[in-house]
């Protein structure tokens, strides 16, 4: 760390010694991914590579503890159904002995054995209460474990500003549409955009103004997507579009679209009620080549993003994959 004039923070430390390790290789090609991308490991850098391979531990955690609870509670429920089925089984043979027998009985003794049946049926349904409130008990523990299951889940992939999908997600989202697309041959395209010049609008207008910025592009580009594509929040101010099953000629019409649907709003801020101007954003669209690994996919479109800010922003620009 010292000879790459890496700061020691304990993020950059966790890092590097997962690093060296090579215990996670999604993280080692990550790291050499952004390196050779941008030239050297920066602080934004470090920044995005813990948000996304060490902030997930706490979701993890909460994952597992709530799907511990859950089976503790299907293990109990589980054991009142084993003692409840024991003891019916129990209660039969002593109906079906006591039909067998009853015809060969004497009074008092047929006395005695109703008796015994009638006690035996007062504690299966005694029995029978209890096994209820146990099973309308562990049904109502389980919906609700389920539902903070599904709200941790939900926390942990969707971005708290824009209420999308976050880095997570996307990466989650993109494994799982790589691999399709590996098995059915199927198109797969990929845009990622980028905010332009957006340190201007914090720096002339402050972090609130920026949230509400990134807040608008977030909102305008899930609006323009069909069901089945999805956005994600990259980081900071840029943006990931997946699009199964299209063509690159389609992605760069939609990315064409988005593009000119940003540039149309209106900046208004809200203190002083004044229009400051308009947004636009720089797209770089690919598709996918089998059979790459997703980094590279996504190293392309970064690429395609790059030439279109070098190209004066504002406008789409495209890669095609190699042929190999």
């Amino acid at each position: 760390m010292e000879e790459q004039d890496i700061r020691q923070t304990p993020q950059n430390y966790a890092i590097w010694y997962e690093y060296l390790q090579e215990t996670n290789p999604d993280l080692v090609r990550a790291v050499n991914g952004l390196i050779a991308k941008n030239g050297k490991y920066t602080e934004k850098i470090g920044k995005e590579l813990y948000e996304r391979f060490f902030t997930r531990e706490k979701e993890g955690r909460a994952i597992q503890e709530t799907s511990r609870l859950v089976q503790q509670s299907m293990d109990s429920m589980m054991g009142d159904l084993s003692r409840s089925s024991a003891d019916f089984s129990s209660y039969g043979e002593q109906l079906h002995d006591f039909a067998t027998k009853a015809g060969d009985l004497s009074g008092p003794e047929l006395k005695t054995f109703i008796g015994e049946i009638v006690n035996q049926t007062n504690s299966m349904s005694d029995n029978t209460l209890s096994l209820q409130e146990g099973l309308n008990s562990a049904s109502r523990e389980i919906a609700e474990l389920k539902r903070r299951l599904h709200y941790v889940q939900r926390e942990a992939y969707t971005d708290s500003l824009t209420g999308i999908g976050n880095r997570k997600s996307f990466d989650t989202e993109l494994s799982k549409l790589v691999a399709r697309a590996q098995e059915t041959k199927s198109d797969l395209c990929l845009i990622m955009a980028d905010i332009d010049h957006f340190k201007q609008f914090n720096d002339t207008h402050g972090h609130t103004f920026g949230d509400q910025v990134i807040k608008l592009v977030a909102a305008t580009i899930s609006k323009g997507l069909e069901q089945g594509s999805i956005a994600a929040r990259y980081g900071g101010e840029e943006f990931g579009v997946i699009l199964p099953d299209m063509t690159m000629a389609d992605a760069v019409i939609l990315a064409n679209d988005l593009r000119s649907a940003i540039s149309a709003k209106k900046l208004i801020k809200r203190s002083t009620k004044k229009e400051v101007g308009k947004v636009t954003m720089s797209f770089g669209v690919t598709a996918y080549a089998h059979p790459e690994e997703p980094l590279a996919f996504i190293n392309r479109a970064d690429q395609a993003l790059y030439t279109a800010k070098n190209s004066g922003r504002n406008c789409v620009k495209r890669l095609e994959p190699a042929i190999s």
